[in-house]
């Protein structure tokens, strides 16, 4: 199951953002990152680097949460999943292990300067559990 495929068509997301990462606008200041490579405890400070200096342009807005969902072979608790970096920018992970079939979430409602992004992830997480139970 291609999880990047159904999460476009079943979104829908229509608008991509022209930049180096896969990205697409899901609503007002609120972006989905698709990342490639597996993602580790130890990558995630490296992954926050990047997403910070390919998001400081005029694509984005300058408040923005990005919700990067991505492969993971490790176990992550919530509150590693959550990232603001004091300034202007939430980084939430929504991540899948596909080996041992867990998703490791944080859907948590915050309402800061509009950025929540709770309902978004539980969105994503519907379509992907959606998926997994047709198959299963």
């Amino acid at each position: 199951m291609n999880i990047q495929d159904l999460i476009i068509s079943k979104y829908p997301l229509t608008q991509k953002i022209d930049c180096s990462l896969d990205c697409y606008l899901i609503a007002k200041r609120r972006y989905v990152v698709f990342w490639d490579d597996i993602i580790e405890k130890d990558s995630i400070h490296s992954i926050l680097t990047h997403l910070e200096k390919e998001t400081n342009n005029s694509q984005f807005s300058e408040w923005k949460t990005l919700i990067v969902i991505g492969k993971t072979k490790e176990e992550f608790d919530k509150t590693d999943l959550f990232y603001f970096n004091n300034e202007n920018t939430f980084v939430v992970f929504y991540l899948m292990d596909e080996l041992n079939n867990k998703i490791y979430k944080n859907d948590s409602w915050i309402y800061v300067l509009g950025c929540n992004y709770g309902k978004y992830v539980r969105s994503i997480n519907k379509i992907v559990c959606d998926e997994k139970n047709r198959h299963a």
